[in-house]
């Protein structure tokens, strides 16, 4: 596959994830924040919680789940992104939750298995 082909996909995917968490009362704040440690692909506030979302679009599972390729590392990463966003903007009382949101891209169709605290800080 091509790195452009991943990029559109990538770019679907997250497109996707924003609409669906829009529609669900969250306020999208940031996409793709990035600092040298790592990257958060979407920030999302509703009632006081920060959600810091992975998003990972395939077309298939061939290569497994796309949540499997959020790795221990991958984590780390984010994590890392997370804490500098957060202190960037004031967050320190904010509860952040890491979240995954795994999109399916079938037949034109984007299908989305929104994971709710896939992890946390402490088991980094």
């Amino acid at each position: 596959m091509e790195k452009n082909e991943k990029a559109i996909r990538g770019k679907i995917g997250e497109d996707a994830v924003c609409a669906y968490l829009t529609g669900r009362g969250f306020s999208v704040t940031a996409r793709n924040f990035r600092v040298r440690s790592g990257e958060v692909d979407i920030v999302a506030v509703r009632d006081g919680e920060v959600r810091f979302v992975e998003v990972k679009a395939r077309s298939g599972v061939g290569y497994g789940t796309p949540g499997e390729a959020v790795t221990a590392a991958k984590r780390r990463r984010i994590v890392s992104a997370a804490r500098a966003y957060a202190a960037a903007n004031g967050l320190y009382d904010s509860v952040m939750l890491f979240d995954v949101a795994e999109v399916y891209l079938t037949d034109g169709r984007e299908r989305i298995r929104y994971i709710e605290n896939a992890f946390d800080m402490r088991n980094i």
